[in-house]
């Protein structure tokens, strides 16, 4: 078991304090990015501007708890980035199969792209991570066949960060910062659900809601 989940391994034992619930709900989140066995890695992100609502899973990469920030990267032509310049508000589902603990974020992001901002994230990820961004075509276009969407002549071995720097200026991070957070934990011996709204100063309020 890695120290990651071993130091996180009583989170959600208590389920009748909102103090700790929510406090625990921070800490997962803040772990999750650095646990590949937690279910609240891979959450879905929906967002809602073009003509339906639409949802993708994204990796985790990054938890501000203070801040209540949390953070994925994109390709910056993905055409879910000119949608959320657009339409902000965005919603994060979350479910940990292990704890059976669902979680749904809504928040405002922001997409980051100047290099001064985004270096921190770019430089920490690993390179199987980033060789997306050195796809010719934007996410999502139609293509006349099957393809990876990766160069012809990008060699079989992991890209090294030389490499990949024709990709630097694909890649965008999109910044969430959360203003409510909802959360349902199933127990057998009854459920238990929760919501937070947030300010700049903090929780602005906090209260059960019925499963």
């Amino acid at each position: 078991m890695s120290s990651v989940r071993s130091s996180n391994a009583e989170l959600f034992s208590d389920c009748d304090d909102l103090g700790v619930i929510e406090s625990d709900c921070w800490k997962l989140l803040a772990a999750a990015p650095h646990d590949r066995d937690c279910g609240w890695r891979l959450p879905v992100l929906a967002t809602f501007g073009e003509q339906v609502p639409r949802q993708r899973t994204v990796v985790l990469r990054a938890v501000d708890p203070e801040s209540r920030q949390i953070f994925c990267h994109t390709d910056v032509r993905s055409p879910k980035v000119k949608v959320i310049r657009d339409h902000p508000l965005v919603s994060w589902l979350f479910y940990d199969a292990s704890r059976q603990v669902q979680l749904q974020l809504v928040g405002e992001a922001t997409v980051q792209t100047a290099e001064p901002e985004t270096d921190w994230l770019w430089q920490q990820e690993p390179a199987a991570s980033l060789q997306g961004y050195l796809a010719p075509y934007p996410p999502g276009t139609v293509r006349p066949h099957c393809e990876t969407n990766l160069p012809a002549d990008m060699p079989t071995k992991m890209s090294s960060r030389e490499e990949l720097a024709p990709g630097r200026e694909n890649f965008a991070v999109l910044c969430s910062s959360i203003k409510n957070l909802e959360a349902l934990i199933l127990r057998p011996n009854g459920n238990r659900r929760v919501v937070y709204s947030y300010t700049g100063s903090g929780v602005a309020s906090a209260d059960w809601l019925a499963p």
